[in-house]
Order: structure tokens, then C-alpha cells, then sequence
């Protein structure tokens, strides 16, 4: 990591997890907080309780275009937050203002999964864009990679998922632990 990054990033104490679904963003989130103590935010839990809905209800009643606004102004309130790991939706970069938001506030990292890993594992019943066909996931790949790899300060290319999660945290954190500000 170049020097500037580095400064860049020592006061940032908010790490943004993003990703396609299906990666591992939550699960590897979860485990990164409790590992370095943090607090941990799951937006589409968070938007759940908001809204009193599970995510696949808010795009039948409402529409994406609807949830991509709760997504914005979740995202805007939990940017505030230091020393907190934010598991963020797979779309959260599709709007131009919380990629500016992640890059502002805190350290972006892209877990980049194999497509054919994530089309074999993903449950797509609970995944709006996905369950009328899981094979959308190609699609939402071609469009939104070069927004992940825009707005990553870190990139964590893993194209294997071990039957031991504990295993995959452990590579996961041994790629990023000395790219991530630590509180003090």
C-alpha cells in the first residue's frame, strides 16, 4: 500500500465490508468485530428493523429504487461510527454517494469470490435480484465489479471457501491486518 493510502487511512476507524451476494460479507464481517473488538452492523438487518420487513418484502412493496434509499441513508448514519465493521449490501455501490461516503469515512474492503463458488452456495430465496434465477448473479457480477474494485481500499480475492469458516477468517485476516487501522 502506497504511503499516501496509509496516512489516509490511519484515522479511519470504520471498516465498510462490501461484495456481491453471497461471499461471505456478513459471516466474515461478524467475526472481524468480535476479533478486533468492534461493533458490528449488518445494514440489511438494520433496514429489516427499520422497516418492520425482511429485504425481499421492501423490493415487492416498495421497489428497489425505495430500498436503495433506506440503504443510502443507513449507510450515511452508520459512517459516522468508528471502531465499528459494517457488512453493507451487495448494491450499496451502485449509487455514486456512498461510494464518496466509504471512501470519506472509513476503509472499503471487497471480498471478490469466485462467481461459480458463489452460484454454487448462494440461497437465493431471501435475495431480491436473485429468486427468479441465481444465474442474475453473473449479470449483477459484470456490472458491479469494477464499482467494488473502484471503491476497495482492499481487495481480499479468495476463490475458495474452506469447510472450517474459523480457516477462511483466518487467510481473510491475515491478507488485511496490516492494511486496516486498529483503535488504540
Amino acid at each position: 500500500m502506497n504511503d499516501n493510502l496509509n496516512n489516509k487511512m490511519k484515522n479511519k476507524k470504520t471498516l465498510f465490508i462490501i461484495g456481491l451476494p453471497g461471499c461471505g460479507k456478513t459471516t466474515l464481517s461478524k467475526m472481524l468485530a468480535e476479533y478486533l473488538n468492534y461493533n458490528f452492523y449488518d445494514m440489511d438487518l438494520i433496514i429489516e428493523e427499520k422497516e418492520k420487513m425482511k429485504i425481499s418484502e421492501i423490493f415487492k412493496l416498495h421497489g428497489e429504487k425505495y430500498f436503495r434509499e433506506k440503504e443510502s441513508e443507513t449507510l450515511k448514519e452508520l459512517s459516522e461510527l468508528n471502531n465499528s465493521v459494517i457488512s453493507t449490501g451487495g448494491g450499496i455501490i451502485l449509487a455514486q454517494k456512498n461510494r464518496e461516503i466509504m471512501k470519506k469515512n472509513g476503509t472499503t474492503i471487497f471480498i471478490n469470490r469466485n462467481l461459480d463458488i458463489l452460484l454454487n452456495n448462494i440461497d437465493a430465496s431471501e435475495r431480491p435480484l436473485l429468486t427468479k434465477d441465481k444465474n442474475k448473479l453473473i449479470e449483477l457480477s459484470k456490472e458491479r465489479a469494477p464499482l467494488y474494485e473502484e471503491t476497495a481500499d482492499i481487495i481480499f480475492t479468495h476463490n475458495t471457501w474452506e469447510e472450517n469458516i474459523e480457516e477462511t477468517f483466518n487467510i481473510f485476516y491475515d491478507y488485511i491486518k496490516n492494511e486496516i487501522p486498529l483503535s488504540n
